[in-house]
């Protein structure tokens, strides 16, 4: 028998971990940390530094086990005894939370979400937790944690961390997924997305078919009548039964609408076209589909599931809040079930932490979504059940009280407007100090530093902390990015056959069956692609784009949104297979007969303003101009006007550019675009200008080594520029 008196092993062990502090980051991994005279009183644990969301005795039990560092603690202290500045900051992962993140756009939310799936995944690889962790990405930035982040490898050793990729699975729109290449589809981990008709309610129905769910009453009878006719079998004119079908697709709807007697006497012709237009429509989403995904598909124990709904483009909201709809009540509806033997169905799915992005479009504070129920009821019963919710958001004051109320832990980078900083301030679940209630330091917190809030150190004070940098990489690849978009345009809108209508279920239900097993196996560990597969895959997308040039006339630019239509370019004697010559023509004086006007098809001014400004940024000719240290600070100023001759504006605009004290240098030709750029000392301005419809953009991108100097030569510029 052991003596009492002797402790065991395990005790040994902590005690020894107990004694062996944690280094504290070095000021040069925490380049923001301001004073705060409060007093800062948290969970700290001297071998991993500072602990979120447990209590002392819950640590107690488990020590390091589960837990995951995502910052370190960024302020100083009056008293540098109680300062706990450059303590790492760790999350639990092993209980259940509701977590909530918020910040203005570019603050690094997304990121933060990057890091809190990279640490579910390290403690998964520990064995430290067994759960399932499903991120839903509307904007395209989670599916490279495939990737490790080497680029940042210098800032990474000043945490003590190295780069490395995850094994994450992604999930895209069906449509796109079957237009790629097979080798992308293994090596990137792509696989198919989609929703089963049969999953959706009328009132869901008619959020995918109209914008806001608004649809008139005899259309949203229309869908109902539609529904429960394909699901209970109807009778033909002809008499002959078309019989009941459990699973279905959105041309058996419209089949039924065209050929039910029943529907015939009850609605108008205009009704039921108008019906099957808004279905069309959203079968060429290509992302509905019988069968569909399930939760079991998207929350498997021990992986990362990104699903990308980026490539729908502006069709994503409606898809995205029917997914999460179904993706919530399915987790939800497998946890709470209970075998006869009284014992939780772990076996059906595992504890599930459900990541969203953009959460104000899924779960408003006012109107509804399809998704809307379901996350509050995820909220507030997911952790009786095991399961933990992460919401994310620009607009803190958009998002359900109910769903936030729920919130144990809150992470909250910059924010600018009153309405948000003020929602922070009343839902924050731990003391805010009157220093952090002050408009003008929660707006000016740097990309990357946050406040803290953890309901667990309720009756204490919140604290800053700087978010650690990703292990793996943040952010699509461009060319998978142009990859998608290339595919979404080119790709006949029928790319599968569907079932004929009448084809007996069984006979459905076999062919779905040898489509899942034609799709790919994907290797394990995931495979980074290397030179070779980019090659493969540049000459694929080059093949599409000399399509995308050829058959739409279209101007397609790889980057975060689509290129706006242009008109054709007039008639060149260079060859196509050749880059586009520079030709550079310094001036000292405007002569406006050298100007090229890039003339656009129909765009929005937004658009234009925006392609424009990416030309003037992005351009080899005006970069190289403009771009000449990594230190280089730039404003950018956008100048518009509808009904004007371009070119008086753009005399306007040198005008003004001149009366700042700054001299024309040179034009700069290239691909139709001249570029005006203007220099003094070491501070250089150029512009660019288009058109469209009438409407006129001009972009104005101003450099400079020195912060103030560029931004008060962009203060005079702007009192100087027409408007």
């Amino acid at each position: 028998m052991r003596d009492p008196s002797t402790p065991d092993e395990d005790s040994t062990n902590a005690a020894s971990l107990a004694d062996r502090p944690v280094e504290l980051l070095p000021k040069s991994a925490l380049p923001f940390h301001p004073r705060v005279g409060d007093p800062l009183d948290l969970l700290v644990d001297l071998s991993v530094g500072v602990v979120l969301g447990r209590s002392e005795s819950f640590h107690r039990k488990y020590y390091t086990g589960g837990l995951g560092i995502i910052g370190g603690v960024a302020e100083t202290s009056d008293d540098i005894l109680t300062s706990l500045m450059g303590m790492p900051v760790n999350l639990d992962l092993m209980g259940p939370h509701v977590m909530f993140v918020a910040g203005k756009r570019g603050s690094g939310k997304s990121y933060t979400l990057g890091i809190i799936a990279e640490e579910l995944a390290l403690a998964m690889e520990r064995r430290e937790i067994e759960v399932a962790a499903v991120v839903v990405d509307t904007v395209d930035v989670f599916r490279q944690m495939v990737d490790a982040n080497d680029e940042q490898a210098d800032i990474l050793k000043k945490w003590s961390l190295e780069s490395k990729g995850f094994p994450v699975s992604v999930y895209i729109p069906r449509r796109t997924y079957v237009g790629l290449p097979d080798e992308v589809k293994k090596k990137a981990r792509l696989f198919p997305l989609s929703i089963g008709p049969k999953e959706l309610s009328v009132s869901d129905w008619g959020y995918v078919l109209e914008k806001g769910g608004s649809l008139s009453t005899t259309m949203d009878n229309l869908i109902g009548e539609t529904l429960e006719s394909v699901r209970k079998g109807y009778t033909l004119a002809s008499g002959e039964k078309v019989n009941l079908k459990r699973d279905f697709s959105i041309k058996d709807m419209i089949v039924c609408i065209e050929t039910n007697p029943a529907i015939e006497e009850l609605y108008k012709p205009a009704t039921k076209m108008a019906l099957i237009q808004r279905l069309k429509r959203a079968d060429r989403l290509g992302v509905f589909h019988p069968g569909g995904t399930s939760a079991q598909d998207l929350a498997v124990a021990g992986q990362i599931t990104v699903i990308d709904v980026a490539p729908l483009g502006s069709d994503a909201e409606p898809v995205l809040a029917i997914l999460t709809n179904m993706l919530c009540r399915q987790v939800l509806t497998y946890r709470m079930a209970w075998t006869d033997e009284g014992t939780s169905a772990r076996e059906e799915l595992p504890p599930t932490w459900l990541i969203i992005d953009e959460a104000h479009t899924l779960v408003p504070r006012s109107g509804n979504t399809p998704a809307k129920d379901a996350i509050v009821g995820y909220a507030k019963l997911g952790r009786r059940f095991g399961c933990s919710l992460v919401l994310c958001t620009q607009q803190p004051s958009a998002v359900s009280d109910d769903a936030i109320s729920q919130a144990d832990i809150i992470i909250s980078h910059s924010l600018s407007h009153d309405s948000d900083i003020k929602a922070l301030q009343q839902r924050a679940p731990a003391v805010m100090p009157e220093q952090f209630r002050d408009k003008v330091f929660i707006s000016s917190l740097p990309r990357g530093v946050a406040l803290v809030f953890d309901q667990s150190t309720e009756n204490k004070r919140g604290f800053i902390m700087q978010v650690r940098p990703r292990l793996s990489q943040h952010g699509g690849t461009d060319r998978l990015s142009g990859l998608f978009e290339a595919v979404r345009l080119l790709i006949p809108e029928d790319i599968e056959e569907e079932p004929d209508s009448d084809v007996s279920e069984e006979e459905v239900i076999e062919e779905e069956d040898e489509v899942v097993e034609e799709i790919p196996e994907v290797p394990r560990p995931p495979l980074k692609l290397s030179k070779e597969d980019w090659r493969v895959l540049d000459g694929w997308m080059k093949d599409y784009i000399k399509t995308l040039f050829d058959q739409q006339k279209q101007e397609y630019d790889i980057t975060d949104e689509p290129a706006p239509r242009v008109e054709e370019p007039p008639p060149t004697s260079k060859s196509s297979d050749m880059e586009w010559e520079l030709e550079r023509v310094p001036m000292t004086e405007l002569d406006t007969d050298q100007i090229h006007i890039r003339r656009f098809g129909p765009l929005s001014a937004l658009l234009l303003g925006k392609a424009m400004t990416r030309q003037v940024l992005y351009s080899r000719a005006s970069h190289q101009f403009l771009f000449t240290s990594e230190k280089d600070i730039r404003e950018t100023l956008l100048v518009e006007h509808e009904g004007v001759d371009p070119l008086e504006i753009v005399e306007d605009v040198t005008t003004g550019i001149l009366s700042s004290g700054m001299s024309l240098y040179e034009l700069i030709h290239e691909a139709d675009f001249t570029f005006i750029c203007f220099r003094k000392d070491g501070m250089r301005a150029a512009f660019t200008v288009g058109t469209s419809e009438g409407k006129v953009a001009i972009p104005i991108v101003v450099i400079g080594g020195n912060r103030s100097e560029v931004s008060n030569l962009a203060g005079r510029l702007r009192s100087k520029l027409p408007s």
